[in-house]
């Protein structure tokens, strides 16, 4: 049997196709134009990688904000059921998964099965947010790969006082003219970032195994900053950011089974 998920994010498409329990195929790309156009290329060209065909896939699930736009998919999930249950699939102790997107960030807890139990949201302000790093980036001349290992080069951490992406970047600009090293000033945006998403659930806890889960989970410094904060091992998937898709793959399948 062969499934796909198919992620509909704020920015970007991302495809993952499961075949008995093994990822064989993956994609992402960012969306221009029609959320369906590019949701439809992105499905085939993550096929033709594989040298497949679009009539091998015996199901297909569409999750994420724009879920209901790919309307080649045979059914939809919802982006928070996606994201625990392809945690799940690469750490099965994971009981807590931060999720980070392009304009916002969400904590999840799962039960020992995979099922999604509770979650907390915070969607509000992009500090707290993918697309401000890439701002960051910006503002610095470098591509967002270079913020996770530049930022662990520093010695000096500053600090930003607000919590508010547009504020930051006032601080950000202040910082520059005083002549701040670059891997400072992303190491106090991390520092910024990381704060405000484990506040939303200290009240909670963050009970392990702790997931880390989309694009932003491949930037070493972030997951050394939650591992300082959180006082514990932070789990980053081989492909932390179609989690997502690959949980609408295996609900993809596990809908064929019920049947």
């Amino acid at each position: 049997m062969i499934t796909a998920g198919i992620d509909i994010g704020h920015e970007g498409v991302k495809v993952a196709i499961l075949e008995a329990n093994r990822i064989i195929g993956r994609a992402a790309f960012t969306i221009a134009g029609e959320v369906c156009a590019a949701a439809k290329a992105a499905y085939e060209q993550a096929m033709e990688r594989q040298g497949m065909s679009a009539g091998v896939v015996d199901r297909i699930f569409s999750t994420g904000m724009g879920r209901e736009n790919v309307t080649f998919a045979h059914g939809h999930s919802t982006e928070m059921l996606s994201q625990v249950v392809g945690a799940h699939w690469f750490f099965p102790g994971a009981r807590t998964v931060i999720d980070i997107g392009a304009e916002g960030s969400r904590i999840l807890r799962c039960d020992s099965r995979g099922n999604l139990t509770d979650f907390l949201l915070n969607d509000r302000c992009a500090s707290g947010a993918g697309v401000f790093l890439e701002t960051v980036a910006s503002m610095l001349g470098l591509v967002v790969s270079e913020i996770g290992p530049l930022s662990l080069r520093s010695s000096r951490t500053l600090m930003l006082t607000t919590t508010c992406a547009v504020f930051a970047e006032s601080e950000i600009v202040a910082e520059i003219h005083r002549g701040s090293k670059r891997e400072d000033i992303l190491a106090g945006v991390i520092e910024s970032i990381v704060a405000k998403v484990t506040s939303v659930s200290r009240r909670e806890g963050f009970e392990p195994d702790v997931v880390l889960t989309g694009g932003v989970a491949r930037n070493a410094g972030v997951v050394q900053a939650f591992r300082r904060h959180l006082g514990m091992d932070i789990k980053v998937p081989e492909f932390p950011e179609i989690t997502g898709a690959l949980g609408a793959a295996i609900l993809a399948r596990d809908s064929m089974d019920e049947r």
